[in-house]
């Protein structure tokens, strides 16, 4: 009888083994799935969002919490923007020959020195 109890008890003990097993295992693969879609799905949805309108991002500098300015090329039109929490405000327009954000971007650099070559622009105006 007590061999039964000790039989039973280890089935049942090798069973929540088992069921925890295939529940991780189960885990896994839904993990697995998931990495998987957003590996195929985000060069499609980036390119379907970075191809509407021509708008692009060429550069940020954050100046306080909630304030920034943007460089923004529209079209073929190059500009500075600021932006706070509740607005945004045209500052000017950069010329493109003032601006070569394709060099920079490719070369790896960092942003300050674009932003340091705006200022003295808006500066000069």
């Amino acid at each position: 009888m007590i061999a039964a109890l000790l039989l039973q008890q280890t089935v049942l003990l090798g069973s929540l083994w088992g069921d925890y097993l295939k529940t991780m295992v189960i885990l896994a693969v839904i993990c697995l799935l998931a990495v998987g879609a957003l590996k195929f799905l985000r060069p499609r949805l980036q390119a379907s969002a970075g191809s509407s309108g021509g708008i692009r991002v060429l550069a940020r500098q954050s100046l306080e919490p909630r304030k920034n300015l943007y460089v923004v090329r529209a079209g073929h039109t190059t500009m500075l923007i600021a932006t706070s929490g509740e607005s945004v405000h045209f500052m000017t327009l950069v010329e493109h020959t003032d601006f070569p954000e394709e060099q920079t971007a490719d070369a790896g650099l960092s942003a300050k020195p674009m932003f340091q070559k705006i200022t003295h622009l808006v500066k000069d105006r």
